[in-house]
């Protein structure tokens, strides 16, 4: 928690790591500071920066699809999807970690 891993009832062997706008909120102050919004497409970036910085094993494992109220990582490897979900969990708990992925997050879906 807050980001739910769960499989496709439409789409077997297809995965979905979703976070959403009633838990961005609880980081809104984070982005707000670093001239961000704290939405889907702000949590996209931040995902962009933890794989460039983290985890490059990750890029071009599963996809991005955000919205302005919900952040959606999908693809069919839940393997990679559970790691970006246990990075993206650590950095939504700790604001620190939180505040220097958003400051050096590219703008690439915000």
């Amino acid at each position: 928690a807050p980001l739910q891993l769960f499989e496709y009832d439409h789409k077997p062997g297809n995965y979905c790591l979703m976070l959403t706008d009633n838990h961005m909120l609880q980081c809104e102050e984070v982005f707000a500071a670093n001239g961000r919004e704290a939405n889907g497409y702000g949590w996209a970036d931040v995902a962009l920066q933890i794989i460039r910085t983290s985890a490059p094993e990750l890029e071009k494992k599963f996809g991005m699809d955000p919205e302005a109220g919900m952040f959606v990582a999908y693809g069919s490897d839940v393997d990679a999807l559970k790691e970006l979900g246990a990075l993206m969990h650590a950095a939504f708990h700790d604001h620190a970690s939180l505040a220097g992925l958003v400051k050096n997050a590219p703008y690439e879906y915000d």
